[in-house]
């Protein structure tokens, strides 16, 4: 039987799918695209907060502070390529991260050349306080899930966010796409 078989990257399991082709997955993918056209419309729309002056968190910026922190200091290339940006659009973003002051550069130390990008004290208040904001944003709108539901749903996510990952890395136009 053809298919192809998706593992998550955060939990290891994999399931078997077939290939698209009936009526019934046409409209199980076309319910996803309305679904998830809603919900990217919905996220931007909220505008969280943080640290102590209430400082509005752009999603792009919330990326840029979330992968630092998680990865430590890197490369503006590093950057532009883990978001599939090209560098002026990574460049436009550090400038406007680096004056609000929540993100510094440093050295790079294999060469004298370059540069990497490290969250500052500020930076790191104010990605802990957004983070725990989402994060409670999710939390209250999945209360009367079940356990499974919310393993389920996670597991389903990461594997889709890996599959869109992949894509896009295949892609050579993805990140003159991102940007628009």
């Amino acid at each position: 039987m053809a298919g192809w078989c998706a593992r998550c990257p955060s939990t290891g399991y994999g399931w078997y799918m077939q290939p698209l082709g009936s009526k019934a997955d046409l409209v199980s993918v076309e319910s996803i695209e309305q679904e998830l056209t809603l919900l990217v419309r919905r996220a931007q729309k909220v505008h969280l907060r943080g640290g102590p002056t209430e400082q509005v968190v752009e999603r792009a910026a919330y990326g840029i502070l979330a992968w630092l922190h998680d990865t430590g200091p890197l490369r503006p290339s590093a950057l532009a390529a883990h978001f599939h940006l090209d560098a002026s659009t990574i460049s436009r973003q550090v400038a406007s991260l680096e004056q609000a002051g929540l993100i510094t550069r440093e050295a790079d130390t294999e060469d004298r050349r370059a540069f990497r990008l490290r969250l500052t004290e500020r930076g790191r208040d104010v990605l802990t306080t957004t983070r725990a904001e989402r994060r409670g944003v999710v939390r209250k709108l999945l209360q009367s899930w079940s356990p499974e539901d919310l393993a389920n749903f996670a597991s389903l996510l990461a594997a889709f966010n890996a599959g869109l990952d992949k894509h896009l890395a295949s892609d050579p136009n993805s990140t003159e796409r991102s940007q628009r």
